[in-house]
């Protein structure tokens, strides 16, 4: 479970950077919430990408316990 909630936290984290980005080259107008909410979803599916990336290589350093 905390694996699933480590790599949910990183594309979270990166969604919401992403929302922010897109507040800020979209500071007005109707193309803020298409921009933030493109870049937010953007975002979310990188960090989902890199968390499961590095829960792999993590678990693939490990050495098997006997």
């Amino acid at each position: 479970m905390a694996l699933i909630a480590r790599i949910i936290g990183l594309s979270l984290l990166t969604g919401g950077l992403g929302a922010g980005l897109g507040f800020a080259l979209f500071p007005e107008g109707p193309k803020w919430s298409i921009g933030s909410l493109l870049l937010a979803c953007v975002g979310a599916i990188i960090g989902a990408l890199a968390g499961t990336a590095r829960e792999i290589v993590t678990a693939s350093q490990q050495k098997p316990s006997i």
